[in-house]
């Protein structure tokens, strides 16, 4: 993850504003394309965007050396929540030696060693000499530890090569990327349990961390979903439980380990005498992130809880597709939603009864009224607002959301307001001269709306600048300003009806489909 950026990276890297990167997105279609990462937050290949912005004139000469220079690595707290899980998961290892062929910034060997201790030894290597330095400086500074780094990687410059089937364990989150072929030969030895697709990368580096792993030594990786349901990807899956290998796949609930996901965790053991051919199989999807356990005591809970865990004979996992979903393996326990039911069909009444009661209600004019208008651009040229920080919103802020579809302008209550929505441009009145609620209500007028630009993909995005809103006494303004925070007031309730609504269908859904409910209503 650390050769990966988000948006606000690019910007620093190309000494603009957020909102310049968001532009190039959607005028460019030739800018690199997210690899990862929530759709408000999107991940991109660092080697790409510097291409990118060097191809189109986008990065100053001064920044040349510092771009050639190698760069300090990223560490990522989301790393080291993922790998205290990982390692609080792995079999006990009392001797020997741990290590991981793709170490990045340390995140798994400072757990495992956490956990393990001065009494074994730790390895590791990767392809960045910064990533390895910051790796050797965690490890000093956290656990003092006996430690062999190197640079290198498994599938051409392996500098572990010398622990093949002779480490006790090993821990790794493995890169989305890897420098092979699948169709090269030479590294068939490690091909265990079949060649992997070229698109199985999670896959191949699977098995060259268990080629590392000696007899009762174990393996603990951090795996992509898909590595548990592609179909390319069946065979080895399938080999994998005929050899007795795969003891556990744990699911994580989505934002647990970074971008890319959702994720699993899965454990391997070489077998020493009779494998027991069962799998563990562990469904933490619903899970709270903050749940997700970091020590032994909290997994043991894990799977003392037949809603969570359920060991499954391999044979039952051995059909054509060989799936490895726990979700589809652990039946929860049926719940009687009755009472639940009636409790939402009660208050979904009320609350639309009161919705009725709360539209506005306004006085129609003789004839339509043409107010005197100027456009945003002059009021901030004579100081009645400003554009503001996006990250320092205020109460009385004006928030237009960036990319949005519709023509939204949200005035910031108070301090505690949510900072869900994706500030596009944020403005602040003058409280002398201008009435926020007024403005947001005219920014989203049909007027405003049709002078709007379009941008590529057919979404729209409002010129705030040319925006325009009424000339009128502050007196006047706070009279539509009440009004509009009437309107608002109405559409929270209306979407807190709807929030209900939605919850009833999901109960009368599960009550109907889990056998509680009969298909007979009512009248």
């Amino acid at each position: 993850m650390a050769d990966e950026v988000t948006a606000a990276d690019i910007a620093r890297l190309a000494g603009v504003g957020r909102a310049a990167v968001s532009n190039w997105r959607r005028r460019h279609p030739d800018f690199p394309q997210p690899v990862g990462g929530p759709p408000n937050s999107p991940m991109f290949a660092l080697a790409e965007v510097e291409a990118w912005l060097r191809a189109n004139g986008r990065l100053d000469d001064a920044l040349a050396p510092i771009l050639a220079a190698p760069a300090r690595p990223v560490h990522r707290a989301a790393d080291d929540e993922v790998a205290a899980a990982m390692a609080a998961l792995m079999p006990p290892v009392k001797r020997g030696i741990l290590l991981d062929p793709a170490c990045g910034t340390g995140s798994a060997l400072v757990a495992a060693a956490r956990r393990f201790g001065g009494a074994i030894r730790y390895a590791g290597q990767d392809v960045s000499p910064a990533r390895v330095q910051m790796t050797g400086q965690r490890l000093e500074e956290s656990s003092r530890v006996a430690s062999e780094l190197s640079e290198g990687e498994p599938f051409e410059h392996d500098r572990l090569a010398g622990h093949w089937g002779q480490a006790d364990a090993v821990i790794c989150m493995p890169p989305s990327k890897a420098a092979w072929q699948a169709e090269d030969g030479a590294f068939d030895h490690r091909w265990e349990f079949g060649p992997p697709h070229q698109q199985d990368v999670s896959l191949a580096w699977l098995q060259l961390c268990f080629a590392y792993v000696k007899p009762s030594g174990s393996a603990t990786l951090l795996m992509p979903y898909a590595a548990g349901v592609r179909a390319s990807g069946r065979k080895i899956r399938a080999e994998l439980l005929r050899a007795g290998a795969l003891q556990q796949v744990v699911a994580l609930p989505e934002g647990f380990g970074g971008p890319g996901g959702p994720w699993l965790i899965w454990v391997l053991q070489r077998p020493e005498g009779r494998p027991a051919y069962t799998l563990r199989l562990v469904d933490l999807t619903d899970t709270d992130p903050a749940d997700v356990p970091r020590d032994e005591r909290g997994w043991q809970r894990v799977f003392a809880d037949e809603t969570l865990t359920r060991d499954v004979p391999a044979i039952e996992l051995l059909d054509e597709e060989v799936l490895l979903v726990p979700a589809r393996h652990i039946e929860l326990p049926i719940r009687d939603v009755s009472d639940d039911y009636e409790q939402l069909r009660s208050s979904l009444g009320t609350a639309s009864r009161r919705l009725v009661r709360e539209l506005p209600s306004f006085a129609a004019r003789p004839e339509p009224v043409t107010l005197p208008t100027t456009t945003i651009a002059d009021l901030a040229r004579t100081g009645a607002l400003e554009f503001a920080d996006k990250q320092d919103l205020q109460p009385g802020d004006i928030v237009i959301p960036g990319g949005a579809g519709r023509f939204d302008a949200v005035v910031v209550a108070d301090a505690d307001s949510p900072r869900e929505r994706p500030a596009g441009e944020v403005i602040r009145c003058d409280p002398q001269q201008l009435d926020p609620y007024f403005v947001a209500c005219f920014l989203r007028s049909e007027s405003n709306r049709r002078q709007a630009t379009g941008t590529q993909g057919g979404t729209f995005r409002l010129d705030v600048r040319r925006a325009r809103v009424p000339r009128l006494p502050l007196v006047e303004q706070r009279r539509f300003g009440d009004a509009f925070r009437r309107i608002t007031a109405f559409a929270e309730q209306a979407d807190a009806v709807t929030s209900l609504a939605d919850d009833a269908v999901r109960t009368a859904v599960y009550g109907l489909t889990s056998g509680v409910f009969a298909p007979d209503t009512d009248a």
